[in-house]
């Protein structure tokens, strides 16, 4: 989101004032805001509409890249110096006010409406987002696997605003080097050649551009998580911007081709928000369509004639969406947050219609009461009261992300101590008779192991740290248990759901004196066929599978145990009916033509999306969160079908561990069932320990 003000000067030209005077007001950069944060919003509230809106914060990145440059280039031309204080000041004084209020806001709205089990999640972005550093907040959480199911916060739209901040800390160094390569500040500004800084400042700018473009591409077509929101690999962007305030010329002439150059530059806007979508690796090459899109607008500058977008671009409604768009930027995204919060559902054309009216009025308000009365008052003039308060006024709304956690501590504290007393007894908290429905709570204890706030946490370390990250061509194999009898050896085979068995698995092998061995790979089933789409994680686990396969062949292990989330989709080969079961069954018939005896264990029931949010909201009654059976079982003809074609291979399933004839519950007995919508918690895999003791061989 841009932060730089509403009536920006720019570079001096031959064709325009002196340099050191402000420029005129530029209607066309108001109307780029206004594009760029409508489309902002279109694919925040529903991404199947726009499926590339996420561009517009691009098109906000040249917009910052442009004006601040143009300011500093006015000032340092002549001047011959940079005054970081009156600049940072400037800044502090434009953006500050405006996002500390809504961050404020946001967490008064969340004291009152948050489930305990966001507020860590919350209180983490809330306080990156008041220290600018949120998008690698959101970079150090997206390259956790486990992390990729996380709900959306309501600061989650702050990267943008971290990557500006940090642009703006960094720029006017960049600035200040190149001044020094030239020379001026020290022969005074009389004597030198602007000219030749303005070239030394291109270098400079453009050296940075390549750079940052040709990591970004990299990063992008490597599908590094961290790509998106790193500070490297989008500072060309607004590096291209400050590149374009260096070179602009105003002029009214060329009225036809300008026209073109400015249709051009929106269309290339919208052609790109309406192609890309979230499979479009990014930044990196596709970010060239709306930068330079956004670079032709405001190089076209103020058109005028035939073919002209001047009267929708300087329409009075236009500039007024540009006025409010920094403000709307801001407060859009909370606004479309609680709403999920408080419905549960996505939105519907009348919810759009009320997520429109509530953000429209917050920017309003916010532009109206909070950005331009303390932009224009006087006390905040001085640029050093300015930084004091800024500064002062980050301390306080950082100590006030603190009332987050306070306000869940005694809660999550009471239910630590339930979980205690729950474990103790895991073993008899889990009701008999299914037939008749699981219930949670049938001791009358109203207690839950593990605490739902910290159930993400309950799986075994050794286990974790065995498990392959999706990128990674090789799966490690891990060891556990010892004997003497190398032949009676254990093999666990899969993904992340795999990895739940592995420990009870272990613990049959060890009563019985085998050693386990684990190929495990994160969001990677054991097959020979790849899943379906393409990217370094795709092409990373056949290749991991392919070494996998090789060293099995030499392990030849006796047992080898095999599952894998059956809801991800696998590529048919030909016109399989069962799209990946041949591949499935290539790599089970290979083992089994091997000597190995091979059991697949069916996925574990998938609970609903939200399964944790709904426990703690409803720690006392989790029926409440029970997924229908149907719903929890949807998606799972793969297997059946590679089953048919690997007549050998033993099937296991545990869908009575999980589930009634009606739904599957979120509690069973006093123990939680899931710690994320897909995947079970430690403390309950337990509980098929006794099934495997009946289905694994009981000698080798």
């Amino acid at each position: 989101m841009t932060a730089t003000t509403t009536t920006p000067a720019a570079t001096p030209s031959r064709d325009a004032e002196p340099a050191g005077r402000p420029r005129r007001f530029r209607p066309e950069v108001q109307a780029l805001r206004a594009l760029a944060v409508l489309l902002v919003l279109a694919y925040h509230i529903d991404p199947a509409v726009l499926p590339g809106g996420y561009i517009g914060v691009d098109v906000f990145f040249v917009i910052s890249g442009f004006l601040i440059t143009g300011h500093l280039w006015r000032e340092v031309s002549t001047t011959g110096r940079v005054s970081l204080k009156r600049f940072w000041a400037a800044r502090a004084r434009r953006i500050l006010p405006a996002s500390l209020v809504t961050t404020v806001g946001v967490i008064v709205l969340a004291l009152v409406l948050l489930p305990p089990s966001l507020v860590e999640s919350w209180w983490r972005q809330a306080l990156a987002s008041v220290l600018y550093v949120e998008n690698w907040a959101l970079a150090g959480e997206a390259v956790d696997y486990q992390a990729a199911t996380n709900d959306p916060t309501a600061f989650q739209h702050f990267w943008s605003l971290g990557v500006e901040e940090q642009f703006y800390l960094g720029w006017p160094l960049l600035v200040l080097l190149a001044v020094g390569l030239w020379g001026g500040a020290r022969r005074g500004v009389a004597t030198a050649n602007p000219a030749a800084l303005r070239r030394i400042l291109l270098v400079v700018f453009g050296v940075v551009a390549v750079a940052s473009l040709a990591w970004g591409i990299k990063q992008s077509m490597g599908s590094d998580p961290v790509a998106y929101y790193s500070t490297l690999t989008r500072v060309w962007e607004l590096a291209a911007g400050g590149i374009l305030a260096l070179l602009i010329r105003d002029t009214q002439r060329f009225a036809p081709l300008r026209n073109t150059l400015a249709v051009f530059g929106v269309a290339t806007i919208v052609a790109a928000a309406c192609l890309f979508d979230d499979g479009t690796p990014f930044p990196g090459v596709a970010a060239l369509a709306p930068t330079l899109g956004a670079c032709a607008v405001i190089l076209a500058g103020r058109t005028s004639g035939p073919g002209s977008l001047r009267v929708v671009a300087e329409s009075w409604a236009v500039q007024r969406i540009g006025d409010i768009s920094y403000s709307l930027y801001l407060w859009h995204f909370p606004v479309i947050v609680f709403f999920g919060l408080s419905t549960g559902r996505e939105p519907r054309p009348t919810d759009v219609l009320l997520i429109l009216v509530t953000s429209f009025a917050l920017a309003i308000a916010s532009y109206t009461l909070v950005e331009q009365p303390i932009r224009t008052a006087s006390r905040f003039r001085a640029d050093g009261r300015m930084l004091v308060a800024a500064l002062l006024a980050m301390v306080l709304v950082a100590g006030l992300t603190l009332t987050l956690p306070l306000r869940v501590q005694a809660t999550v504290e009471r239910w630590d101590s339930n979980a205690q007393v729950a474990a103790g007894e895991a073993d008899e908290t889990i009701p008999e008779g299914i037939e008749e429905g699981f219930a949670p709570f049938v001791d009358g204890n109203t207690t839950i192991s593990p605490n739902p706030v910290k159930a993400a946490e309950d799986k075994h370390p050794a286990v974790k740290a065995c498990q392959a990250a999706q990128r990674a061509t090789v799966t490690s194999m891990c060891e556990f248990g010892v004997t003497d009898d190398p032949k009676a050896t254990v093999a666990v085979v899969g993904d992340s759901h795999a990895a739940m068995f592995a420990e009870p698995v272990t613990e049959v092998a060890t009563e019985r004196g085998w050693r386990v061995v684990t190929y495990l790979h994160s969001a990677c089933p054991y097959s020979a066929g790849p899943r379906v789409g393409s990217g370094p994680e795709v092409e990373a686990c056949s290749a991991a599978n392919e070494q996998t396969r090789a060293e099995l062949r030499e392990l030849a292990p006796e047992v080898v145990v095999t599952s894998f989330q059956e809801s991800y989709s696998l590529a048919a080969r030909g016109s399989e009916e069962h799209p990946g079961a041949s591949g499935l069954a290539e790599v089970w018939n290979e083992l089994a033509d091997r000597g190995s005896e091979v059991l697949v264990l069916r996925d574990t029931p998938h609970a609903r999306e939200d399964v944790i949010e709904c426990v703690t909201e409803n720690y006392e009654d989790p029926t409440q969160c029970d997924q229908p059976r149907e719903d929890a079982l949807k998606g799972r003809d793969t297997v059946p079908g590679a089953l048919e074609e690997a007549p050998r291979v033993k099937e296991v399933e545990f869908f009575d561990y999980f589930c009634d004839a009606r739904s599957c519950p979120a509690v069973i007995g006093n123990v939680l069932v899931y710690r994320d919508p897909n995947h079970v918690t430690r403390t309950y895999m337990h509980q098929v320990t006794d099934r495997l003791r009946q289905v694994l061989p009981r000698g080798m």
